[in-house]
């Protein structure tokens, strides 16, 4: 009889114990805030830092789970934001300033890759051997609202020029058809489509050296990306925004002090990422990007400047790609940066 009291009371011990871990874990689940994180892409080997942050555990750690949405370009990822669609949009300065002369508010609160790594990739046997001979010319860019359109706009203002002497094709990601097709004879792009086309085989052996890159960082030093957020939504949420970039920036060390490890973490999260010597590659220049840069040295990991963004504001404003002048020092700010 005591056996059998005590099997039943096992039984019921075991059902109490498994309601309880359940329940703990569905509130555990339930009391993680969500970010959602609009990046200017898909989930691309070059947002690693996010994908070990959650494969880690960081950001769980920190009580964050990253919803990670799909930008088609940085303009359109502040858009999201504008419209309410997320929190965090990943961009460039230029995206954010077009919205703010149309009226959005936002601010630019923390740099997660500083360097600038844009490009622009140029076909030499169309007689393309300086900016100037871009005019007439046809140009592929990723979409209309992506900093590869911006860019280039700022490279022709330079050389006294604007979009209405070249013609753009929005090609998305695929680059490379384009340039070897003929469709076009120069791509806004950046290094990691670059390590693609030239080293992967994207673009053909035989006419790789037909090709010359051209760094916008010349003119455009940094930062390349930049987290914007709505005010509002950035003093409401302090606390969990220093969660995030402590997070963040302990998965950011991570991928600097071990790449190969966080090469591999990149294949179960970015789409075409199965070449580990193409994760690793666009892993090292992204760790150069977070570590150099305008003010970085000086200032830390994550650090905006004001003055490199405020140069690229008043150039296009006297190029007349920005219609309002910007007082950068109101749109970005260090304030939590430690």
């Amino acid at each position: 009889m005591e056996n059998i009291m005590f099997k039943n009371n096992s039984g019921k011990i075991k059902c109490l114990l498994a309601s309880l871990i359940l329940f703990y874990t569905v509130q555990s689940a339930s009391a993680l805030d969500t970010i959602r994180l609009v990046p200017w892409g898909p989930k691309l080997i070059d947002f690693i830092d996010l994908y070990v942050g959650e494969e880690n555990g960081y950001f769980k750690e920190a009580g964050i789970k990253i919803e990670q949405l799909r930008g088609a370009g940085a303009g359109d990822a502040v858009r999201n934001i504008v419209a309410g669609n997320g929190d965090i949009a990943m961009a460039d300065p230029l995206s954010a300033f077009f919205a703010i002369q149309a009226g959005a508010e936002l601010e630019g609160f923390y740099c997660p890759y500083t360097k600038n790594w844009m490009t622009l990739m140029v076909n030499k046997t169309k007689g393309i051997k300086s900016p100037a001979d871009l005019r007439g010319k046809t140009i592929a860019i990723n979409s209309m609202g992506s900093t590869t359109r911006y860019y280039l706009m700022v490279l022709l203002g330079r050389h006294g020029m604007t979009e209405s002497d070249v013609t753009e094709v929005a090609t998305g990601l695929d680059f490379a058809s384009s340039l070897v097709s003929g469709r076009a004879d120069a791509a806004s792009a950046w290094e990691s489509m670059n390590w693609g086309m030239l080293v992967a085989g994207g673009i053909p052996k035989n006419q790789v050296s037909d090709f010359e890159v051209w760094p916008y960082a010349d003119i455009i030093p940094g930062p390349n990306d930049v987290y914007f957020a709505k005010p509002e939504w950035l003093n409401k949420n302090r606390v969990l925004v220093q969660r995030f970039i402590r997070a963040l920036e302990k998965s950011k060390r991570f991928v600097q002090a071990r790449p190969d490890e966080a090469a591999k973490i990149g294949q179960n999260y970015a789409i075409g990422a199965d070449s580990l010597v193409r994760n690793r590659a666009v892993i090292d220049m992204r760790v150069k990007m977070q570590n150099s840069g305008p003010g970085v040295v000086e200032n830390g990991m994550g650090w905006c400047d004001v003055d490199a963004i405020s140069n690229l504001a008043n150039d296009s404003f006297k190029n007349g790609i920005l219609n309002k002048k910007m007082n950068v020092s109101k749109i970005i700010s260090n304030r939590f940066i430690k």
